[in-house]
């Protein structure tokens, strides 16, 4: 069934997507045909502005796919789905794993986009793309290839999690007991989960023994110790804890398993 319903999800947002992702492809084509040109005074600002578009695309995907969330399952479309024959973690978990692959299409597009711009401020520079990404390349120049890419994939994993806590607390706050409280028991859920992946964060960063050095590899010293062995000199710790991209992810599996539950049992339709 999660199959059948993961199909359904993907064929239910696949025009509007189609819509969104097209227009999204014409203006980053027509964006890098003005910055190819070289026009004065036009091309500069167009690729400022192709960028920022580039950036905000995955972001907008997602803020319309937690929307989508909520309408199908707490608004009028909502009657349907819980009328499903399918248990409410096959609901939820359907539902998210379409909002991955939406927001992983997003991103996939946007890296496209600016490299896409990027070439076409090359090509009008008269340089190569490696010589115009200098610049940004140099900041990740000390660390190996294989800790960007597994920095890079983790810090993905770790912004799919947010969608789900996302996803969760609208479920919780959906609960009848919470009915009264209409749309403010999602609001105050959110606000409680920022506070949550904060402490989390503050945790996962300082006290938890996975870190990676200053020089790109990873370690088991907890930044803590280094934090304090610094603190009152001009030194910084040796190494970033990163801790907190083990513990987001497992809070998001267990307000998933929450969310679950919530809706199979104690779902209250708008």
């Amino acid at each position: 069934m999660f199959t059948k319903l993961l199909a359904y999800e993907i064929r239910s947002r696949y025009r509007a997507d189609a819509r969104s992702f097209g227009a999204f492809i014409a203006v980053i084509a027509v964006a890098a045909g003005i910055v190819a040109a070289g026009l004065p005074g036009i091309s500069g600002s167009t690729a400022v502005l192709a960028y920022a578009l580039c950036a905000l695309t995955p972001v907008a995907c997602a803020i319309a796919a937690l929307a989508d969330y909520w309408k199908t399952l707490y608004g009028q479309r909502g009657y349907f789905t819980m009328s499903l024959p399918v248990s409410g973690k096959v609901i939820f978990w359907a539902k998210n794993t379409r909002i991955a692959i939406e927001c992983l299409l997003a991103l996939a597009l946007a890296v496209g986009g600016i490299l896409a711009v990027a070439s076409a401020a090359a090509w009008s520079d008269g340089i190569s793309l490696a010589e115009y990404t200098a610049g940004p390349r140099s900041v990740v120049a000390g660390m190996p290839t294989s800790t960007v890419i597994i920095m890079i994939v983790v810090q993905v994993l770790v912004s799919l999690s947010w969608l789900v806590q996302g996803s969760a607390v609208m479920s919780i706050g959906a609960e009848g007991r919470f009915n009264h409280m209409g749309f403010g028991a999602p609001i105050i859920g959110f606000v409680l989960l920022y506070i949550v992946n904060q402490v989390l964060s503050t945790v996962g960063t300082f006290f938890l023994p996975l870190s990676v050095t200053t020089d790109g590899h990873f370690s088991t010293e907890i930044m803590w110790t280094s934090y304090l062995a610094t603190m009152g000199t001009e030194g910084h710790p040796n190494v970033i804890g990163i801790g907190s991209y083990v513990l987001v992810p497992l809070f998001a599996l267990a307000m998933g398993l929450w969310a679950s539950r919530s809706i199979e049992k104690h779902t209250s339709l708008r």
